[in-house]
């Protein structure tokens, strides 16, 4: 019995041989074997052949594949036909060696273009090998060789959805004008206009979704989400209000209804239906909370809604104080008008109820950031770092705290830290790099600063610093300068990136520039200590000695522990 099962499974594997052979080019087994189509020694040729292939056929069944392909490439020797090199394909591919199977698979498609088994292989294994642009091209052949291959069609559209959509969507499109309405291709229609911001199509797609399952309560609630993305307010609504009066009892839905007035701005009847929400007992706090999320959201394009939208998460924090969410919005809210005092309370108490929240940490130490109070910055993130010590954004304002404190050990620990969490940011390398620059570990500083240039050669913040460092060791000064030009071109108006451009003017020797520049970005307000001992510097070597030690005093009145500004006063030179 099992050997009767075995020869059933092969049937079809041996009609493809049978079917295929005739118009082949034949193998023979050795030279003297070779004679006309027909004779005794070709048939025997042929059975040789067929034998290697069962043999083969059978081990594959038995999962022996690299026997299988020793046994097919024996079947070869005899037999030139393209049903061995389909089944060799298959089982390289099963074994994962990809280009062996390709290869196979191509000369099975190149011996028998019509087959569209052996094309459908090709094709197959050519996406298992990530050419998804060639596995397009074979699924492309088979449309056009027979446009019924429904198959081949969903493959061409699940290839081009990664790296083509709208190649995609074309194609679902074409399924669904052939071969009749798809619930899935509709789904996959809808996603991929999701994801292109094409709302309007979107919801189109669902709408025709709900036309195949009119009863799907959450895809019709998906539907009415879509609309209000694509700004149909009124189709939304539509779709609710049918939703609501079969669910009365569904609060999600009687809150989405309420957000699309608010949506379109008629507040008075959106707080009605709010209201009404908020006073029953029955609520959920998510529901509460999902409330107040669509009146901040609102409040980003209308800031009188503001107060109100306070006024809804403190009732929840009044009536849920264990739960985290509506002191996130009430600090969120206090950021956004300015009222420390609100973030800070909020966001303080977030950290109690939620010290994984990050943004809760994070946005904490932000008032004090603003304030450019370091040492508070650092106090607040350091509790923080012990909750979260892999949370990028915790290490880097951490290490960014320090360096203003001047604690550059600690900055530069932090600081790598945040590298190896996030390696490409920007801001950690650029900020890094001056930390580095500080410690007059020159060798690292620079490095940091070419590779940041490498990920952004505009990047101001990048040229101006790693210009100044230049500038200051008097190194590279016309890279320098060039560097210092596109900063200042970017930022007119920033002093700093003005100081350096004197700054390297100066070290140039070319002091009447350095003299504009560096009084320009005096003109700007605000500039430390070292602008104006800049501005002496280069009194002094404009033989204007006065002028010179008026401005290193003016210097030492902004930086009084600067030793080495008042030894320059003392000496009255460089």
């Amino acid at each position: 019995m099992k050997n009767v099962l075995l020869l059933l499974m092969l049937g079809g594997t041996l009609l493809l041989l049978g079917g295929c052979s005739g118009g082949s080019q034949t193998g023979k087994p050795d030279a003297e074997a070779a004679s006309a189509p027909g004779s005794k020694a070709d048939d025997a040729s042929r059975r040789l052949g067929m034998q290697h292939f069962v043999d083969g056929s059978v081990y594959e069944l038995k999962g022996d594949l690299p026997q299988a392909i020793l046994e097919y490439q024996d079947a070869l020797r005899f037999d030139n036909d393209p049903a061995i090199y389909y089944a060799i394909s298959k089982c390289y591919s099963q074994l994962s060696k990809h280009s062996l199977a390709i290869e196979n698979a191509r000369e099975s498609v190149r011996l028998a273009p019509e087959q569209l088994t052996y094309r459908r292989n090709y094709a197959d294994v050519l996406a298992a090998a990530f050419d998804f642009d060639a596995a397009a091209q074979q699924f492309e052949e088979i449309i056009k060789r027979d446009s019924a291959q429904v198959e081949a069609w969903y493959n061409l559209a699940r290839i081009a959805q990664q790296r083509k959509p709208l190649r995609a969507l074309e194609v679902y499109e074409h399924i669904i004008d052939r071969f009749g309405p798809e619930w899935d291709v509709f789904l996959q229609i809808a996603d991929l206009n999701n994801r292109l911001g094409r709302f309007d199509k979107a919801a189109d797609a669902l709408r025709e979704m709900t036309q195949l399952d009119p009863s799907n309560k959450e895809l019709k609630k998906t539907l009415a989400q879509t609309y209000a993305r694509a700004g149909k307010f009124d189709d939304a609504l539509a779709v609710y209000t049918d939703l609501r009066d079969i669910h009365p009892d569904d609060l999600e839905i009687q809150a989405e209804v309420a957000g699309l007035y608010l949506a379109r701005g008629e507040y008075p009847r959106a707080a009605k239906e709010f209201d009404t929400l908020l006073a029953r007992d029955t609520v959920s706090v998510d529901v509460k909370v999902h409330i107040g999320e669509m009146y901040f959201g609102q409040m980003a394009k209308d800031s009188t809604l503001a107060p109100v939208t306070r006024s809804i998460f403190e009732r929840v924090a009044a009536k849920h104080p264990d739960d985290w969410r509506a002191f996130w919005f009430l600090g969120a809210i206090g950021s956004v008008t300015r009222d420390d005092s609100l973030s800070l309370r909020s966001f303080r108490r977030v950290t109690e109820l939620a010290s994984w929240n990050a943004d809760a940490w994070v946005y904490m130490s932000g008032v004090f950031l603003g304030k450019n109070n370091f040492a508070e910055v650092a106090r607040i993130l350091e509790s923080a770092v012990r909750i979260l010590p892999d949370d990028f954004r915790v290490n880097f304002f951490l290490g960014l705290s320090y360096s203003r404190l001047n604690r550059n050990i600690d900055a530069a620990r932090v600081l790598e830290h945040a590298r190896q969490l996030n390696p490409k940011d920007l801001d950690a390398i650029a900020q890094l790099a001056l930390v580095y620059d500080a410690m007059r570990r020159f060798e690292d500083s620079d490095a940091l600063y070419e590779e940041a240039l490498k990920i952004d050669p505009e990047n101001h913040l990048v040229l101006n610093n790693y210009a100044y460092s230049l500038a200051d060791r008097n190194l590279q000064l016309e890279r320098a300068l060039t560097m210092s030009r596109k900063a200042v071109d970017q930022q007119p108006d920033n002093a700093s990136y003005l100081d350096t451009i004197g700054w390297i003017y100066y070290r140039l020797g070319r002091y009447p520039e350095a003299m504009t520049w560096t009084k320009k970005a005096i003109s700007k307000g605000e500039v430390n200590a070292v602008v104006y001992e800049h501005l002496g510097d280069i009194y002094y070597c404009m033989n204007q000695k006065d002028l010179a030690i008026e401005h290193w005093n003016m210097a030492l009145k902004l930086d009084e522990q600067n030793t080495q500004l008042r030894d320059k006063i003392s000496r009255g030179s460089l």
